[in-house]
Parts: structure tokens; C-alpha cells; sequence
């Protein structure tokens, strides 16, 4: 299981591969000169527009125009590179790699991502993003869909209508008032995400963190998978009929805070040396008594065998790790489900 939450942390190192970039021929001249540069190209109301550095702030909003416009601070070239299928530069790119530069050079870098700058772009507001530095903050607002990654920074993403895939290897993760599907982690920072919900029925929820609290209010997606190795998970706000809701910890507790006509079934995993503490009824359900296997019958006329002496062999006392107690309990009518496998802390159900 700790190799599957550190491969949730693996997003965090998000690499954004494009080949085949084709160099865009309608781009504006750059306005200024010097550290302050600004560049803007036409592109699809639904493009797909990636950005890389090796250091520094990324700011991305979504605006009503079918343009891409990237100001920096720094940087002292911008370049737009189309990478879509088609070749037409008559028509808006759908397809976009915004490469910085910090010098004019004959000899172009085989690779991106080595600038250091902070960077402003504004995208169609239809438009998905890619957005990747090494070392810096990422603010993203109002677009359709996100890729984020930062390996020392925090990300905050804000407006999204129709997914986001973030991650960040020290830093912390803010979502909010976004729709969609979602996958989060963060491996050194904690996760926090308000009002969220699906675009569609089938739109799944995934956080997990390696040393970091998980927050979640008001996540209204209709499955919902939580996991930390070391923190507290916290979901607080209504359950969605029919939804299924998975929370694994470590070493922390998970509080759970629910409205008081919440209707779930509970199947907790928990340490003999921790408890389950809820401000609900629960109806408890235990698991049917096994009924003893019947006896061989002897004949009444056989013959008592002579007793035999064994020797006694000290066998070593095995002491486990820890014991697992396992909770089945219900709810009102048991809507929702609520599966909880909590190793190093305790269960806690409040009413809100």
C-alpha cells in the first residue's frame, strides 16, 4: 500500500513531452525590449497551450478572447511553437508550446523548461493547459482543463470546468470552485480542496500525500479515494447518494464531518489501539456465529487408545505489528458508503 501512495506522489513530477513543434508565423512582435516582453497568437477557443521554466511564478487566467498572450519578467525572448496536426497557419493553432528564452541565440536549446522568469498568460477560457517549473508558485484560473506540476512550489487552481491532474513534491496544493475530474498529490505539502463537483457521472476524485494533511470541503464528487502516509484527512459537507468514499491513513486520524440526516454505511479497518468516535447512532452489524462442526461419532464398543507422551517444543511468540479490528455499522437507510482503513489513528464521525 506505501508503494502505491508514493506512486500517487509520481504526479508531482509532472514532464510535459511535445515533438514535432512547428514554428507559428502570425505572432505579434514583441512590444518591449529588455527584461518586460510580451507576445500574443491566435489560437482555437479550445487549444491545448503548454508552458515550462526552470524557476519562477506562473500566473494563468482564462479570459473571452481566442488568444494566447504570455508577458514575462525576465525572459528575454518568447517563442510559439505549434505542435497540432494541422499545418494551416491560416487557422488558430489548437495546439501550442510557449518556449522562453533568456537570451537570443542562433542555437536553440534542445529542450524547454530552462529559463528563469516569472511568466503571465492568458488563455481562452474553453482552453487546457499544461503548466510545469521546477522551482516557483503556479496560480491557474478559469480554464477547462489543468496539468500542473511543481517540485518546490505551491499550486492554487481556481474555475476549472472539466479536470485537473496537479502535483508537487514540496509544496502545497489549493483547489477550489472547480468541476470535474481530479487527481492531487502532493508528497511534502498538504492538500486542500473547497466546493468541488462533477461535470459528469462518471468524474472520480483522487488526493493522496506522503507527509501532509488532507482537507476537503464540500467535494460532491460521486467517488471519492483519500490516502496519506503521514497526516490528518478531513472531509466535511453533504454525501452524494449512492456515493462511495475511500480514506487510507497511515499515521493520523480521519474526521469526517457530516450533515445530521447523512445516510451511509460505514466499513472501518482499524488499530486495536484506536477507536471510532461518532456523534451518529451507528447501527452495528456482526458477522453471523459459525456454528460448531459436530463431533465424529465413535463406536460405543471401540477401545480407548493408550495416552502419548509428545515433547514439548517452546515455539517463539510471534507479535505482530499491529491488529486490525474490522467495523461494519450503518446509518439511516445506508446511502453512501464510507470505506476506512486507518493503521495509526482515530475514526472520528461528527455531525455539522
Amino acid at each position: 500500500m506505501i508503494k502505491k501512495l508514493f506512486a500517487v506522489s509520481a504526479l508531482a513530477g509532472l514532464i510535459i513531452s511535445l515533438a514535432g513543434s512547428t514554428p507559428a508565423h502570425d505572432e505579434k512582435k514583441p512590444r518591449n525590449s529588455g527584461q518586460k516582453i510580451e507576445r500574443s497568437l491566435p489560437v482555437d477557443a479550445q487549444a491545448t497551450v503548454t508552458l515550462c521554466v526552470a524557476s519562477g511564478a506562473l500566473k494563468v487566467r482564462g479570459w473571452d478572447r481566442s488568444e494566447v498572450r504570455v508577458r514575462s519578467v525576465g525572459a528575454q525572448q518568447v517563442e510559439f511553437h505549434r505542435i497540432d496536426k494541422n499545418k494551416d497557419t491560416s487557422k488558430p493553432a489548437s495546439r501550442v508550446d510557449v518556449m522562453m528564452f533568456d537570451k537570443t541565440i542562433n542555437v536553440r536549446p534542445k529542450r524547454d523548461c530552462q529559463v528563469f522568469a516569472d511568466v503571465e498568460m492568458e488563455v481562452p477560457t474553453g482552453a487546457t493547459v499544461q503548466i510545469q517549473t521546477r522551482d516557483g508558485d503556479i496560480t491557474i484560473a478559469g480554464v477547462a482543463g489543468v496539468y500542473a506540476g511543481s517540485q518546490s512550489g505551491d499550486i492554487a487552481i481556481e474555475g476549472a470546468t472539466k479536470f485537473v491532474e496537479a502535483g508537487s513534491l514540496g509544496g502545497s496544493i489549493l483547489l477550489k470552485d472547480s468541476s470535474g475530474r481530479v487527481n492531487l498529490s502532493s508528497a511534502g505539502g498538504g492538500v486542500e480542496v473547497v466546493n468541488v463537483r462533477p461535470a459528469t457521472a462518471e468524474d472520480t476524485f483522487e488526493v493522496g500525500t506522503v507527509s501532509g494533511d488532507i482537507l476537503l470541503d464540500r467535494v460532491s464528487n460521486p467517488k471519492i479515494t483519500a490516502k496519506t502516509v503521514n497526516g490528518t484527512v478531513t472531509m466535511s459537507g453533504p454525501l452524494a447518494k449512492s456515493g462511495w468514499y475511500g480514506f487510507t491513513n497511515m499515521a493520523g486520524d480521519v474526521v469526517l464531518a457530516l450533515p445530521h440526516d447523512a445516510s451511509f454505511q460505514l466499513n472501518a479497518k482499524v488499530s486495536e489501539k484506536y477507536d471510532i468516535v461518532s456523534d451518529f447512532k451507528l447501527n452495528y452489524v456482526n458477522d453471523p456465529p459459525q456454528a460448531p462442526a459436530p463431533k465424529p461419532s465413535v463406536p460405543q464398543s471401540a477401545p480407548k487408545p493408550p495416552p502419548v507422551k509428545q515433547p514439548v517444543v517452546e515455539k517463539p511468540t510471534l507479535v505482530a505489528p499491529f491488529v486490525l479490528r474490522r467495523v461494519n455499522a450503518f446509518y439511516g437507510s445506508g446511502d453512501a458508503t464510507i470505506s476506512v482503513a486507518s493503521f495509526g489513528g482515530t475514526i472520528i464521525l461528527k455531525k455539522i
